[in-house]
């Protein structure tokens, strides 16, 4: 009777900070996670981007909303890029790579129940949004 307790309560401590911490990655959603980082320092180098984007501030506790609002943000910056003549083919590949990779990621479960929508967000600078989206790649490869 006292194993079946203490085996509970292992199993309970185990779920319980798999949810506090999330779940460890697989090596299928590493792997995006480390081309999203080579392709977020590509655009690191383009100077003539001058939108202005929504940057989810909620990052730890609504991956899921974050992911999809990123999504979002990146199908318009892919959509203001394409024609443009400005923008290097280099910097138009990498914006697809992150699309792509983006995409896969929206498999993560670590949804709140108090996350607000992506239009609630403010939006930032394509500078500041870049460097938010970077570091929000770096914390789900933690």
């Amino acid at each position: 009777m006292m194993c079946k307790v203490l085996i509970f309560g292992c199993i309970s401590v185990a779920m319980l900070m798999t949810t506090a911490y999330g779940a460890s990655l697989s090596s299928a959603k590493r792997k995006p996670l480390q081309t999203l980082i080579k392709d977020l320092e590509i655009l690191e180098n383009i100077k003539n981007i001058h939108l202005e984007l929504y940057t989810p501030t909620e990052t730890q506790e609504c991956t899921q909303q974050t992911l999809q609002c990123y999504l979002g943000e990146v199908v318009t910056l892919k959509k203001e890029t394409e024609d443009d003549t400005e923008i290097k083919e280099e910097f138009v590949t990498a914006i697809q790579n992150i699309e792509k990779n983006l995409k896969s990621l929206t498999g993560l479960n670590h949804t709140g129940s108090e996350c607000k929508i992506c239009e609630a967000n403010n939006k930032k600078k394509f500078p500041d949004f870049l460097h938010e989206l970077t570091n929000f790649v770096r914390y789900l490869q933690k």
